[in-house]
């Protein structure tokens, strides 16, 4: 894992996973659709370390990943990998273990909006042509009668949605830096000590999280503003995220980085 996490992240217009996005469209794309890759569903994410998440994810995300603010915007994700270029959580097959959190940011894909300075009333739904899904004769066309399908519709009221959510978790990482609330944290995992009598905790990384001795200063006013705006379920939620780094840990050994050891720095993240 990389000294500190300091890659940036964007919640808007981020090209993770797009190799060849091109705008949908009813001539060019008439004959083309979704067919599902059961054998390999997420394995365009198995080289990708932090997936991109909206506030409104953090309690699902917490379940099952640490949730860090990545790059100068503090742009939350959920971390999947102690590796750069390497998801712990997406194996050689491309599946995920049961239970895992999927973030909509890779359930939306090949599906991903360009917008006009964020304006998602004037939105422009593109695909990924490159994705093993995009196929001739599909399962699930795009397009009937020259018409986006229901399948389509529905793709693109989550895009919307998604979309949506992405400003609302930028309003929250604005009031989090107005309240300061931002810190730089270490990772650590516990380790036997060197005469294997006791366990030690050893550093293996840093990142920037949500500071509980600063959120307990705030005044009671502040706090009750959090609470009925839902900006208080999503700092706990955060900081309880925290317990899954054991956790990455024990899947980074099921499933690791090709020549890389656990908490070997790889590159900033």
């Amino acid at each position: 894992m990389a000294d500190k996490t300091t890659g940036t992240l964007e919640t808007t217009g981020n090209l993770l996973f797009y190799k060849n996005p091109e705008p949908l469209n009813s001539e060019a794309h008439s004959h083309l659709g979704i067919t599902a890759d059961s054998k390999n569903p997420y394995g365009f994410a198995r080289d990708t370390q932090l997936v991109p998440i909206t506030v409104s994810e953090f309690a699902a995300a917490a379940l099952s990943y640490p949730i860090i603010f990545a790059g100068t915007e503090h742009s939350p994700a959920a971390v999947m990998g102690l590796q750069k270029d390497h998801n712990a959580y997406v194996g050689d097959d491309g599946l995920m273990p049961d239970g895992a959190y999927v973030p909509g940011f890779m359930r939306r894909y090949p599906f991903v909006p360009a917008t006009n300075n964020g304006d998602t009333t004037n939105m422009t739904v593109c695909i990924d042509r490159d994705a093993n899904v995009v196929t001739e004769n599909p399962e699930q066309p795009f397009f009937v009668d020259g018409k986006p399908s229901e399948f389509t519709k529905r793709a693109i009221e989550f895009i919307q949605t998604y979309e949506n959510e992405s400003h609302g978790t930028l309003n929250f990482v604005k009031v989090m830096e107005e309240l300061e609330l931002f810190e730089t944290q270490d990772v650590t995992i516990p380790q036997n000590s060197e005469d294997r009598k006791s366990i030690v905790q050893q550093k293996i990384g840093e990142f920037v999280g949500l500071s509980h001795k600063k959120l307990n200063a705030l005044s009671s006013k502040k706090i009750m503003e959090l609470r009925d705006n839902g900006g208080l379920m999503a700092i706990y939620s955060q900081m309880l995220s925290q317990s899954n780094w054991q956790r990455l840990v024990a899947q980074e050994m099921k499933n690791p980085a090709k020549g890389d050891g656990i908490g070997t720095p790889a590159g900033k993240a």
